[in-house]
Formats: C-alpha cells, sequence, structure tokens
C-alpha cells in the first residue's frame, strides 16, 4: 500500500543514496524493504506529464528483508551483514529527529514477523528493568520512597530484600505515621508481643495497628457486643468515657461506673434525690448535676461523695470543666463558678432571664447559652459578663467553643458562629429544619445533629454546609448524639439506629447498631467513641427496649 511521505520524511529518500555510497551490500537491503516512487497520478488520464503525485513510501516485500531464513543475515542472494555495514545507516538515524525516527521505527516493525518480535522484545525489556534504587545512594533512595503511600511502602518490600531494608527505615515509618496523625507508638507497647506485627520497626507498626482498626469500623464483621445492664428502665441522660472507665448517668438519682475490658459495674453512685441531668468525668474524679438543684464531685474508684455543692435554687443542667474548676448551668438562670478540690464557690454569674441551657468553658472564657435567645460571654477570673449575643430568635440548645470560635445552635433552626473577642457574628448557618440538638467542633470543621433527622458538616470559616448525612438510608428520626473525627462521624438517633458516615465523602458506610425494637420505640440516647471503642446507651419510653450500655471494641474483631 503507498503511503504519503510528509515533508518532514522526505529525507529518508535521501538518505537511501547515502546508504548507496557506504555499503551496496545494505543498499540492496534497504531498497528491498522501503522503495520510494515517483508516479504520475491516476486521477486523469489526460493530466498534464509535469503534474506529478508527491512522493510516497512503499514498503518492500518481507522476503527481502528476512531472506529464505528469516532474517536479514540468512536471505537467499543477499549478502551478510557486517557491522562496519550497519554503522552509516545507524549513524543516518541518530540524526533524525524524533518524529522521523518514530516513522521510521513504525514502518520497519512491519515488516517483521513474530519470532523478530520477540527477539526485539527480549532486547528491550531488560532495559526497563532496571534496579534504579539498588544503585542510588541510600539518602537519595529514602527521599524517593518517601512520596509512596504507606500501603505502597508495603507492597515495594515485597520486590527483594534490598528494597525491604530500604521501606522498612524507622525514620521512614516515623514520617508516615506523623502525616497520617499517629504521634507515638504507645498503641504497640500495651500489646502483648504475639498481637504485634513488624515488631522491630515499633512505628510501622503503628501505622498497621491503626490501618486494621479503620478496616474494622468500614466492613469488618460485626461481632457480639458486650452488653451492660443497669439502671432498670430509666433513662440514661449522660454518658463519659475515657480509658478503661464508663460513667452513665440517669433519672434514677444514680450514676454508675463501668469496667469497659470487664463489662462489670464496678460500684453505683447514691447520694443525690432526684435525677442526674448531667455530669462529666476528668481522671478519676466525677462531678453531676442533678434535679435536685446541687452539683456531687465523687471519687470513682472509690465512690466516696467528696464534696456537695449547694446554691442553685433549680435543676442543674449542664456542667463545663477546665483546670481545677467547674462551672455549673441551672434552670434558675444562673450559672456558678466552683473549686473542685475544696469544693468553694468562687463566682456567681448572673443575667440570663430564663434557664442557662448549655455552658462551655476553656478555663479562660465561659460561654452560656439560655432560653432567653441570648449567648454570654463571661471571664472565669471576674464573673464579668464581656458580651451579650444576639441574634437567635428562639431558645439556644447546645454550644461549641474552641477559644476563638463560638458556636450556637437554637430552636430557631439556624446555627450561629460568633467571634469570642469582638461578640461579633461571622456567620448564620442555614439549611437544618428544626432544632440544633447536638454539635461538635474540631478545627474549622463543625458537625451539627438536628431533630429534622439530618447531619450537617459545616467549615465555620466559610460557612459552607460541605456534607448532609441522610437520604434512605440515613436517620429517620431525631439525632440524639454524635461524635466525629478526620475519617468517620458516628451518629444517633431515636429511630434506635447508629449510623457510620464517610467525612471524607459524606457516604453513608453502615449501621453499626441498629435495635430490634426501632421501630416500636426503641432509642439511642448517647453515644462516646474511641479509636478502638464505641458506647452507646439505649433503652426505650415505653418499656420495649431494656435500659442497657453496649460497648464495641474495633479493635478486636
Amino acid at each position: 500500500e503507498l503511503l504519503p511521505l510528509s515533508a518532514d520524511c522526505c529525507i529518508v529518500s535521501m538518505c537511501i543514496g547515502s546508504f548507496c555510497v557506504a555499503s551496496p551490500h545494505l543498499s540492496s537491503f534497504l531498497q528491498g524493504l522501503i522503495g520510494i516512487e515517483d508516479r504520475p497520478s491516476s486521477d486523469s488520464a489526460d493530466e498534464s506529464p509535469s503534474r506529478k503525485r508527491p512522493f510516497t513510501l512503499s514498503l518492500g516485500p518481507p522476503s527481502v528483508l528476512r531472506g529464505a531464513g528469516g532474517s536479514p543475515n540468512s536471505g537467499v542472494g543477499t549478502p551478510p551483514l557486517s557491522p562496519t555495514m550497519v554503522v552509516p545507516w545507524t549513524q543516518t538515524f541518530c540524526a533524525w529527529s524524533e518524529q522521523q525516527k518514530k516513522f521510521a521505527l513504525n514502518e520497519l516493525l512491519g515488516t517483521l514477523n513474530s519470532k523478530e518480535i520477540r527477539y526485539l522484545h527480549g532486547m528491550i525489556e531488560p532495559q526497563f528493568k532496571r534496579d534504579f534504587l539498588t544503585h542510588l545512594p541510600s539518602e537519595m533512595s529514602l527521599k524517593i520512597l518517601s512520596y509512596l503511600s504507606p500501603l505502597d511502602l508495603m507492597r515495594c518490600s515485597e520486590v527483594c530484600s534490598h528494597w525491604k531494608g530500604l521501606c522498612n527505615d524507622q525514620l521512614l515509618w516515623r514520617k508516615k505515621c506523623l502525616e497520617h496523625g499517629i504521634s507515638d507508638t504507645s498503641a504497640v507497647k500495651k500489646r502483648r508481643k504475639a498481637a504485634i506485627p513488624f515488631r522491630s520497626n515499633p512505628w510501622k507498626a503503628a501505622y498497621c495497628i491503626k490501618y486494621r482498626i479503620e478496616f474494622n469500623w468500614r466492613t469488618a464483621e460485626l461481632r457480639p457486643r458486650k452488653v451492660l445492664k443497669g439502671h432498670d428502665d430509666h433513662v440514661i441522660t449522660c454518658l463519659q468515657y475515657s480509658g478503661n472507665r464508663i460513667i452513665s448517668g440517669s433519672d434514677d438519682n444514680t450514676l454508675k461506673v463501668w469496667s469497659v475490658t470487664s463489662g462489670k459495674c464496678l460500684r453505683t453512685l447514691h447520694g443525690h434525690t432526684g435525677g442526674v441531668w448531667c455530669s462529666q468525668f476528668i481522671n478519676n474524679t466525677v462531678i453531676s448535676g442533678s434535679t435536685d438543684r446541687t452539683l456531687k464531685i465523687w471519687n470513682s474508684e472509690t465512690g466516696i461523695c467528696l464534696h456537695t455543692l449547694v446554691g442553685h435554687t433549680s435543676t442543674v443542667r449542664c456542667l463545663a470543666v477546665a483546670d481545677t474548676r467547674v462551672v455549673s448551668g441551672s434552670r434558675d438562670a444562673s450559672l456558678r463558678v466552683w473549686q473542685i478540690q475544696t469544693g468553694e464557690l468562687l463566682h456567681v454569674l448572673m443575667g440570663h432571664v430564663a434557664a442557662v441551657r448549655c455552658v462551655q468553658f476553656d478555663g479562660q472564657y465561659v460561654v452560656s447559652g439560655s432560653y432567653d435567645c441570648t449567648v454570654r460571654v463571661w471571664m472565669a477570673d471576674s464573673g464579668e459578663c464581656l458580651h451579650v449575643l444576639q441574634g437567635h430568635n428562639n431558645r439556644v440548645y447546645s454550644l461549641q467553643f474552641d477559644g476563638t470560635h463560638i458556636v450556637s445552635g437554637s430552636l430557631d433552626t439556624s446555627i450561629r458562629v460568633w467571634d469570642v473577642v469582638s461578640g461579633s457574628c461571622l456567620h448564620t448557618l442555614w439549611g437544618h429544619q428544626s432544632l440544633t440538638s447536638g454539635m461538635e467542633l474540631s478545627g474549622d470543621i463543625l458537625v451539627s445533629g438536628n431533630a429534622d433527622s439530618t447531619v450537617k458538616v459545616w467549615n465555620i470559616v466559610t460557612g459552607q454546609c460541605l456534607h448532609t448525612f441522610h437520604g434512605q438510608k440515613g436517620h429517620q428520626s431525631a439525632v440524639t448524639s454524635l461524635q466525629f473525627n478526620e475519617k468517620f462521624a458516628v451518629t444517633s438517633s431515636d429511630d434506635g439506629t447508629v449510623k457510620l458516615w464517610d467525612m471524607k465523602t459524606g457516604e453513608f458506610i453502615r449501621d453499626l447498631v441498629s435495635l430490634w425494637s426501632s421501630r416500636s420505640g426503641g432509642v439511642v440516647w448517647r453515644v462516646c467513641c474511641s479509636e478502638q471503642k464505641l458506647v452507646c446507651a439505649v433503652g426505650s419510653r415505653n418499656g420495649t427496649e431494656d435500659t442497657k450500655l453496649l460497648v464495641m471494641d474495633f479493635d478486636h474483631m
């Protein structure tokens, strides 16, 4: 078949002449391979002889290239080629442009049989299999490997012993751990030696442990969970989980201290004469607030009540702890600042004109939200009110505070972001349709749970809604509790389920808990999470589900 010859490739025809002069034998070989013809056009028989067709390139018969024996050196009538005969051709080839080289190679490949192509493949393939890491200095090799993901590093370590040594470098894995939020190897030290992968490299082992736990959260089969039964058929109103201890408070007037490991109730804290509505757990100290208008400070290891704090004239509805002080908010519209060690009352913060529903405290500022539709900012040391943040037109039910930004959620369906220093409203976040009952703030990311059954993820700096967790697989009733980290969000609801969501994509992952009584009154009241465990407080308001705690361990599945 005749192919048009572009102007850039006309050099082929000129090179044939030079090959003829350099080697008559090579000339006959190339002329048999490639022929250049200048033929008159066949478009019209009467066309002027002066009009010529463009140069065209035609392939010679393969037998000329291969000869009877299938190779250039074995063809009948074709003299054997010597290295000196090929040198002019290779020199000319090297002088061509990249486009011309590609063109010539394509034409040459078209003339080869399968045996010759296999031979060519065998010559070319090793050129792409050079072990560059072996030939580079170790420092440069490690720099290259530092750009790989941890999973790719593990794959590379299987290539050979040299690569394995490089890919198991301790400093390299330390860097990868820091990139993925692993700051120490404490998770490795706490384990039995037999349960530690890659014991010779604690940083790699720490990453593998974290990766396995994340995998278990996402996809591992859910094992039977520990069931911690207590509080009879009463409502669990507050839940804390830290270390190996769980603290649950109930409207049965008691708190219970549980062992996460054994699932046993270690002790029951008796003393309140009304339902417990709020609690905090710091080290071995439990602080509780009750409808009996008092706060109590307990030693969780002995069960002894250290102090009873009296002063409020109505239910103690919320607590916040920082340093050695606790701030309590009450339905009597006041807040009180107490010294934990001594039980001494330090300040009474007056200003709200309705019940105080929520409070945050960072050691410097006290931030309170009230049914009077306002948020107030106080100085903890002096008790002075710095700002009255007005903007909500209904009750404030939830607060978050990170030392710079205040976030308030209200029954008016809005969420507002405030600056603690100036008191100005930075953003008003719209999107929910009902009461925002719970929120959690970490960095610039806010996750809000609402009575409209949706959960939203926001950026409080830009005011943008990043994701909305809802849909056919979302909650079907009010969201009761939530927690999140950089990977997942865990949410619970009145519909009797606990759901796991992907924080990056906003997609539903799976149900972690689904009560059999979910359609007949079963409720998940609270959730608390660590990296390895999930604790849920479940029950019902109509007796269809026993009140209990469920503990799920994602480190041993």
